[in-house]
């Protein structure tokens, strides 16, 4: 089944078009068993996979109120981040991406605080599979309630493309210029959650390059060959 022109999240846009082909989609969607994993509900060559960071553990939750209206649909539920002023950006979720044969990727998904997760998460990337770099920060401003929408724009990022090492990180991340962690709604703790929902990796196709076929010796051996003997039957019709 292949995912279509699908029209990406507010505020989430490609910069040569509005539509994209989708790479890697995760909706929680119950298999054909009715089996919820964080297997991805759809890739576009295979090439995805999900693990997590640090001590944090995955269940599943209700989707209600993420961009998700499917009914046999659920959201990603993850607990098990570090304590108050230990491990910054070491917990969290990792989505790993073979984006082979697409260029303009495009991460969009829903986020759910509770009141004592850390507010600010960090979106890091990897183009080599083992060094990490920033794209952006997320502040979560309100707490129990889903935030459509967030994402960010690789277009620009040298690498990402048609790269089967691609992977992107979401941690959570001490409040910016303190060593401490700040709650979504309140004090931060260890019993925080963050929900994840519709997450998508879009892209265009890079449209394939017709490369002129180059004879092998051997068929040029042999074509000019056949044009010379045509030369000297030529040349013996007209001697005759």
């Amino acid at each position: 089944m292949k995912f279509k022109s699908i029209l990406l999240a507010a505020g989430v846009f490609l910069t040569s078009a509005a539509y994209a082909d989708t790479v890697a989609l995760w909706t929680y969607s119950a298999d054909r068993n009715g089996i919820v994993s964080t297997k991805p509900t759809y890739t576009d060559h295979g090439g995805a996979s999900f693990s997590t960071l640090g001590n944090v553990t995955t269940t599943f939750v209700s989707q209600s109120g993420s961009s998700d209206t499917n009914a046999n649909s659920q959201a990603m539920n993850t607990a098990g981040y570090a304590a108050q002023g230990t491990g910054n950006r070491t917990s969290g979720v990792q989505f790993s991406v073979d984006t082979t044969g697409f260029d303009h990727i495009v991460l969009s998904f829903d986020q759910r605080n509770s009141a004592t997760a850390s507010a600010w998460t960090a979106l890091l990337y990897t183009i080599d599979g083992e060094n990490w770099l920033e794209a952006t920060t997320f502040r979560m401003v309100r707490d129990s309630t889903f935030v459509k929408g967030l994402g960010f724009d690789f277009t620009d990022i040298l690498g990402v493309a048609d790269n089967a090492n691609f992977a992107i990180q979401l941690v959570s991340m001490f409040a910016p210029n303190t060593t401490s962690y700040a709650g979504t709604g309140g004090n931060y703790g260890t019993g925080g959650t963050i929900r994840y929902d519709m997450v998508q990796f879009a892209g265009a196709l890079i449209p394939e390059v017709d490369v002129p076929q180059v004879p092998e010796p051997a068929s040029i051996a042999l074509a000019l060959a056949a044009l010379g003997v045509m030369g000297v039957t030529i040349r013996r019709r007209k001697q005759a």
